[in-house]
């Protein structure tokens, strides 16, 4: 069975180089015209990751996602464990809290996507300007 797997996704994979282009040869929108159009010739991938990693919100957000997922991963992990430690026999329990967790993260997603939504308490200063550079 893997070995099938691992055929049809090396195919896959094959098809995507062979087929698909860098860029369409007609931009599909004006502003992507736009962006093809003030876009330097000498930007670089490595160039636009160094660039990411200097900007300070950035690097706040990826280190406060790596410390929430580091946790959630880790508590998801042992959980079962910690709770068969001190509740022998609650296997299911152990499950039911996994479960809870997993709701209320969900949960609290969509309640903080409609509080920012609706207050506008997010920072956006990128423009146009700051996809492009």
């Amino acid at each position: 069975m893997f070995y099938i797997i691992g055929g049809v996704a090396t195919l896959l994979f094959i098809l995507v180089i062979i087929v698909f282009k860098e860029k369409p040869k007609h931009p599909p929108s004006r502003a992507q015209s736009l962006s093809y159009a003030l876009a330097s010739p000498d930007a670089s991938y490595l160039s636009s990751i160094v660039r990411l990693f200097r900007n300070l919100n950035f690097v706040l957000l990826v280190i406060t996602y790596g410390l929430n997922a580091g946790a959630f991963y880790a508590l998801s992990t042992l959980l079962n464990r910690m709770v068969i430690l001190h509740y022998p026999g609650e296997e299911v329990n152990a499950g039911r809290i996994g479960l809870t967790i997993v709701i209320a993260g969900m949960l609290g997603a969509v309640i903080s996507g409609i509080w920012l939504d609706r207050s506008k308490t997010y920072k956006n200063h990128c423009h146009l300007n700051c996809l492009i550079q």
